[in-house]
């Protein structure tokens, strides 16, 4: 189980993942619109600095999160080069200039926006707190 960052010949920047439960998804660098999966069921999409080798750590995190939810959460990787590309995949999310950002989206609302390094347990703990205790991720 592994992923690997890279940019292609146009600079653009992407992440592949290899043997990762089908729950991880590798999303595109900058679209055009949130893409409709994201909009159905529980989402954690760690949108990481391409450039940033603390962010770049942190993709193993983020893995080891949905790990602990055995796939009763969707996790998303989206590269990013600038801030500013967060603004099509959710409009409502303000830059405050830390990465990775962590969004948890359910049915495609917002519930939880953290920025910056965190660990696996605090990641948990934040997602636990951000859904309703009656949800399929509660407990």
């Amino acid at each position: 189980m592994t992923f690997k960052v890279t940019r292609d010949q146009d600079g653009y920047p992407s992440i592949t993942l290899t043997d990762e439960p089908p729950y991880s998804h590798a999303l595109g660098v900058a679209p055009s619109a949130r893409e409709p999966e994201l909009n159905k069921g529980n989402w954690l999409v760690m949108a990481f600095a391409v450039w940033s080798t603390p962010d770049n750590l942190a993709i193993q995190t983020a893995l080891d999160v949905a790990k602990r939810f055995g796939g009763k959460l969707n996790l998303g990787l989206r590269p990013f080069d600038d801030s500013e590309e967060f603004s099509a995949w959710c409009p409502d999310i303000e830059d405050d200039e830390q990465s990775p950002l962590w969004v948890l989206l359910r049915d495609g609302e917002v519930c939880m926006k953290r920025s910056g390094i965190l660990t696996v347990d605090e990641l948990v703990e934040l997602i636990g707190d951000a859904c309703d205790p009656m949800s399929a991720l509660a407990g």
